[in-house]
């Protein structure tokens, strides 16, 4: 079914906090060492599992990320860039859910290029994007806003490509959209098939896959601090990302006191509008990634295209891509239980 291209969420505008995290908060990863899940405990997957403990699959030979067609199959890689193969160039009516981030400070007219470069395009489906695009985050209603979710198809995050490697070369900062926990039973059965959910989830626990989704987008992606209801085998297909875990206890205290200094009751198992825009975001982000005090109960993974990561369930943990210039980025992951 298409779906229209249209705003779902917008939040008022907001400025910057001055951080003054009274709590014990995560080290930087510039002054202590990466701890490595799985790798440190010596554990296998099985017993990570049993114990609820992160685990990291890194060696080709086992992490279920290079038995996903997906990972050979969608992604052209070289030197320079990674982009998506010519399989994908059918797909790219498709229609998915999109987070476009609209910065207020360097980088605020990226969008604008964009649509002057969909408008000026020879294709008349790219200029019928580009208006759609300018009543999305270009109109008056939403000049105060800096997170928007829309519907469009694959081409529009393909297009945004393209104009991001102009970007580069200009140096100017890329437009940043992200095809965010799209659910992969949404994908036509053919690409489905190219990402089936990995054996191993299906031999722990109960065997039951509860969810999964793709994520697809333009670096720099980011998600907030916050944990998940289920157990979680998050497999890296394309570039890279890093992500910070806390164990249940430690995190469930660093989430209450942002909340409690926003005074508010935030939901930390739904991605909202809250989390990804304003001083939710800017507190959860100065205290997982910029705060430079001190703590032991951090864990940080860096993943590689090819890894995977299982996160227990109610670990806390926030995700952002390593790169932030522009170029394609891609996950998957399933929920399981």
């Amino acid at each position: 079914m298409q779906r229209s291209f249209k705003i779902l969420q917008c939040t008022p505008k907001w400025k910057p906090p001055i951080l003054n995290v009274p709590f014990r908060s995560l080290a930087s990863a510039t002054n202590s060492p990466v701890k490595r899940p799985g790798v440190i405990d010596g554990l296998t997957f099985e017993d990570s599992f049993k114990a609820e403990r992160p685990y990291v699959f890194s060696d080709p030979d086992t992490s279920p990320t290079y038995a996903l067609p997906a990972f050979h199959k969608w992604f052209k890689k070289d030197e320079e860039k990674t982009a998506f193969a010519s399989y994908i160039d059918s797909f790219h009516q498709l229609v998915f859910p999109y987070e476009l981030i609209k910065p207020f400070f360097q980088g605020s007219e990226t969008i604008s290029r964009l649509y002057d470069s969909l408008l000026n395009s020879q294709d008349a489906v790219d200029r019928d994007w580009a208006v759609a695009l300018q009543s999305a985050a270009a109109s008056e209603a939403s000049r105060d806003h800096q997170f928007f979710q829309l519907y469009a198809p694959l081409r529009l995050l393909v297009k945004a490509l393209e104009f991001n490697e102009a970007q580069r070369i200009r140096a100017d900062p890329p437009v940043q959209l992200y095809i965010a926990q799209s659910l992969l039973s949404d994908l036509p059965s053919s690409l489905q098939s190219d990402v089936p959910a990995p054996e191993l989830i299906r031999k722990v626990g109960r065997g039951d896959i509860y969810s999964s989704s793709i994520w697809l987008g333009t670096e720099p992606t980011y998600t907030p601090l916050h944990r998940d209801p289920n157990p979680n085998l998050f497999c890296q297909l394309c570039s890279s990302k890093v992500v910070r875990l806390l164990p249940p206890k430690a995190g469930l205290e660093i989430y209450n006191n942002v909340q409690m200094r926003l005074r508010q009751s935030g939901n930390s198992r739904i991605r909202s509008t809250e989390m990804m825009e304003g001083e939710e975001r800017e507190m959860l982000h100065g205290v997982v990634w910029e705060d430079k005090s001190a703590a032991l109960d951090v864990q940080e993974v860096d993943l590689s295209a090819g890894d995977a990561l299982f996160i227990p369930k109610g670990w806390w943990h926030s995700i952002k891509s390593k790169q932030s210039d522009g170029r394609l980025n891609g996950s998957v992951n399933w929920w399981f239980r």
